[in-house]
């Protein structure tokens, strides 16, 4: 009787060693790519893109400082709307991640930091340099802000927030300057609340108001606000009533 000898045959392995190598090989070379690619040329098509979306506003930037997949800083970006408003950013910082999702970093000296959260919230922080911030002549100082945001659901109006604003001190257009300025507000559904706002020297003032937001149509927002101006020794009641439309012309 003959005996032939047992040949195994492993074709089957061989196949899924060399698919698994080709397949490791394959993500190397991806996340090589991923990892060494030029960002600056990608962030700077998100920014061309964004510019040619925004129709009311046209968007310009300067030279990337640092570029990778998840963040970038760049200098000098401007925001120009139709109406003139011109508002200047000498150094933008942007960063991607899981919390927060989004952490954007306004340089105009001082540094305002605003960070959204997975749980729909929105928190700011730091301060601005008003006349590195908006382009209008007589407008200036520092400004520090602390401020949060609540959403009901992503991409709907905000429904919950708060406000604080301090600034030794406000240059305004016309050549006046306001010192100790302070504001104070809550923000509930469609009802802004102004718990109070006050200012010192030159003519010292304190207020109180409230506004009715229309989420569509901002400028048509109706407000109202009392309070009080000294003049030397002469205190005066005022109040005031109408549309956020003659303040908000952008």
């Amino acid at each position: 009787m003959k005996f032939l000898p047992k040949i195994s045959l492993n074709f089957s392995f061989s196949f899924k060693k060399l698919f698994k190598n080709f397949f490791l090989f394959l993500a190397g070379l991806t996340l090589g790519a991923f990892l060494f690619m030029p960002w600056e040329v990608a962030w700077s098509q998100a920014f061309k893109l964004a510019d040619a979306k925004i129709s009311k506003a046209s968007i310009q930037w300067g030279d990337f400082i640092s570029a990778g997949p998840f963040s970038f800083e760049v200098t000098n970006v401007n925001v120009k709307t139709r109406k003139g408003l011109t508002i200047t950013v000498p150094q933008l910082g942007v960063s991607l991640g899981f919390s927060p999702l989004v952490e954007v970093r306004v340089n105009t000296g001082p540094t305002l930091t605003a960070r959204l959260f997975q749980t729909k919230s929105l928190t700011f922080g730091g301060g601005v340099d008003i006349s590195k911030l908006v382009q209008m002549e007589g407008l200036g100082g520092k400004v520090r802000i602390t401020a949060d945001v609540g959403f009901p659901n992503w991409g709907a109006p905000p429904h919950t927030g708060s406000l604080l604003v301090h600034s030794d001190m406000v240059e305004i257009p016309g050549g006046m300057t306001a010192e100790d300025v302070s504001v104070n507000a809550i923000l509930a559904g469609q009802q802004f609340q102004l718990n109070s706002f006050s200012c010192g020297q030159p003519i010292p003032v304190t207020a109180k108001g409230s506004a009715t937001l229309d989420w569509k149509q901002l400028p048509n927002s109706s407000y109202n606000i009392t309070g009080t101006t000294t003049f030397g020794e002469t205190e005066r009641q005022f109040s005031k009533s109408g549309k956020l439309s003659k303040f908000i012309n952008f």
